[in-house]
């Protein structure tokens, strides 16, 4: 039997890479499409390898202005949780929210919540202290944060971020 294929052999004239990656960074997409995720390693590089995804999606939809603070976020969410939860798959989402005029990150870690009250107030204080820059960041970019811990019975926890993008803009001008 001979075997089908959906693909027809094409044999076009290689391009220029550099030709397609010149004309691909001028066209940006608009703010308000925003919207990728990403399933990344809970390893220390998976700090690198978020930045670098979240700083391709800004800048592929003109949002340069809030690189420096949205970079400063990703990587204290992503080492954070990478501490909580070593190895494991975590989940980043970047998108454009409207209600506050700026990008939302928001991180998903396989951790747990806990059975005894100590046990889980012990592991919220811990969480705060360490994501302390990052509500110094929020802070200084009139954003806000939050962290949305698990029901009894359900596994993972979200950490999000707002960043309006006027407050993060003035504070990438102020850290320039």
């Amino acid at each position: 039997m001979a075997s089908v294929s959906l693909c027809p052999v094409v044999h076009p004239a290689v391009p220029d890479v550099a030709e397609h990656v010149r004309h691909a960074s001028i066209q940006h997409r608009d703010p308000y499409d925003l919207a990728y995720s990403y399933a990344i390693p809970g390893e220390p590089h998976a700090v690198a390898v978020a930045r670098a995804g979240v700083l391709r999606a800004l800048e592929a939809h003109g949002l340069g202005d809030l690189v420096p603070p949205a970079l400063q976020a990703t990587g204290e969410l992503v080492a954070c949780a990478a501490l909580f939860e070593p190895g494991q798959v975590l989940y980043l989402s970047l998108r454009w929210r409207r209600e506050v005029e700026g990008v939302c990150i928001t991180l998903w870690d396989p951790h747990s919540g806990h059975s005894e009250a100590d046990g889980s107030a012990r592991c919220a204080a811990r969480r705060n202290r360490m994501l302390y820059l990052l509500a110094c960041v929020v802070h200084e970019c009139k954003g806000k944060w939050g962290v949305i811990r698990p029901a009894p019975g359900r596994e993972g926890t979200k950490v999000w971020v707002n960043l309006p993008r006027a407050g993060a803009a003035d504070y990438a001008a102020a850290i320039a």
